[in-house]
């Protein structure tokens, strides 16, 4: 009976490996040993832990070498990613707390503090494996699996041979990242800049790119300009990336860019021009994104600095009438300055640009409102809703191409045409837009 107890726990030990790569044979993952005391230790029976930190007759060394080679080494070898990047996009792999050698291992990663040699079952390495999204993948959750138990059955045989410091350099253990960086890299927070940056925006490309608006387009150009996952932004984000919508070796080719902007042909025509609002909104995230996964950031002070701006777009449509054929498909900016006890508000409380239609001598498009963060006019955004009132409009005309050279650029003083004062209750929808009269010269 024990000794049948014994093989079962053999069979056991040896039956995962690292990343989810199954054992074809016995024999197929096994690290060539680097020794003659190895090639002894790897020959002879192996001590076996049993519950808690009772062990097996044998040597501590000969049963943790035995483990580290069958069922942590190729972590560290694998070429594929680890369970960390369920959360990580980038910065952080398990196999960044993996040496080549055993002793080297373990001794790194108890100075590290990621063994706890009195309670192995706490090690903080281990706490580190089990995190996982609200969201699981059943792969993943297999592969996390399969990593916490081969490291908790090397530690729980590793913690009882005191050699293992005492034979090995400490070395450099972890992700090269600063906290930071690895913090920005989390796919929960690339998630949100997604959200904030072009989920937001997304209402303007429903129609021709939506599964649930866009049979007729589907029907002449194929499912593939179904881009949009309803109420998806995750898998909107994944598939934007995967068919090169996001283009990480070129981001400002991205076909996201490109397109709408007519740099490439585009059957839903001009939904913005290179340096409006929502084409540097598009850049701030592709850019952004491309660096996380390029592994640009290693430190704090390269990251991009947070935009304190936040904004939602409307239906609430607005047109200006008699606008002089001179602006015609230059870039137009409206901001609405709300009035305060004190006067008209500091900071826009909604803004708007596009080119003019000079045929026409008007200019129109629906409003997005503006707000800083964590103020109460930011946490009134969602309503999507512009209070009734009076309002300052200021118009801007890109009329040098100010934004075309520098898409980063603000229109300002340089570039301010005039003012008109409205009053409106801001119905929302198209056929309800206010409309304002160019300002006299």
């Amino acid at each position: 009976m024990f000794a049948r107890r014994i093989i079962t726990l053999l069979v056991i030990l040896g039956s995962a490996v690292g990343c989810g790569r199954s054992e074809p044979t016995e024999n197929a993952n096994l690290i060539q040993p680097s020794s003659a005391v190895e090639q002894k230790s790897l020959n002879r029976p192996s001590e076996q832990v049993l519950e808690g930190n009772q062990t097996l007759p044998g040597t501590a060394r000969d049963s943790s070498l035995a483990i580290f080679n069958r069922r942590i080494l190729p972590i560290f070898q694998s070429s594929k990613p680890s369970s960390c990047a369920e959360c990580h996009l980038s910065g952080v792999d398990l196999k960044e707390y993996i040496r080549p050698s055993q002793q080297q291992t373990f001794a790194s990663l108890v100075d590290a503090g990621l063994i706890n040699v009195n309670q192995p079952d706490d090690s903080k390495i281990l706490t580190f494996i089990q995190r996982r999204p609200e969201q699981k993948s059943l792969l993943i959750e297999e592969i996390r699996e399969q990593e916490f138990e081969a490291f908790r059955a090397w530690i729980q045989a590793a913690v009882s041979d005191n050699a293992l410091i005492a034979d090995a350099e400490v070395q450099t253990i972890g992700s090269k990242f600063s906290s930071d960086v690895i913090r920005h890299g989390r796919k929960d927070r690339v998630l949100e800049s997604f959200v904030e940056n072009v989920w937001t925006e997304a209402g303007r490309c429903t129609a021709c790119h939506s599964p649930d608006t866009n049979q007729e387009q589907v029907k002449e150009h194929g499912e593939q300009v179904s881009w949009i996952s309803v109420g998806d932004p995750q898998a909107t984000l994944d598939y934007m990336v995967d068919v090169k919508l996001i283009d990480t070796d070129e981001p400002e080719k991205s076909l996201l860019l490109m397109k709408p902007t007519l740099q490439l042909p585009h059957g839903g025509g001009q939904k913005m021009v290179i340096g409006d609002r929502t084409y540097k909104q598009f850049r701030r995230f592709i850019d952004d994104y491309t660096a996380i996964v390029e592994s640009r950031y290693a430190k704090s002070d390269q990251l991009p600095i947070p935009s304190q701006e936040v904004s939602v777009v409307t239906d609430i449509w607005m047109k200006i009438e008699g606008v002089p054929a001179e602006y015609d498909k230059m870039l137009l900016q409206i901001d609405l300055h709300q009035q305060t006890d004190s006067g008209w508000s500091a900071l826009p409380v909604a803004t708007a640009d596009r080119p003019v239609f000079g045929g026409g001598n008007l200019w129109q498009h629906s409003l997005s409102l503006l707000a800083i963060r964590e103020t109460d006019w930011a946490n009134q955004l969602s309503a999507k809703k512009l209070p009734p009132g009076n309002y300052l409009a200021k118009i801007y005309v890109d009329q040098n191409d100010k934004l075309q050279k520098n898409f980063n650029a603000e229109l300002g003083e340089g570039e301010f045409i005039g003012q008109v004062q409205v009053e409106s209750q801001w119905p929302a929808g198209y056929g309800k837009m206010t409309i304002i009269k160019f300002p006299s010269p």
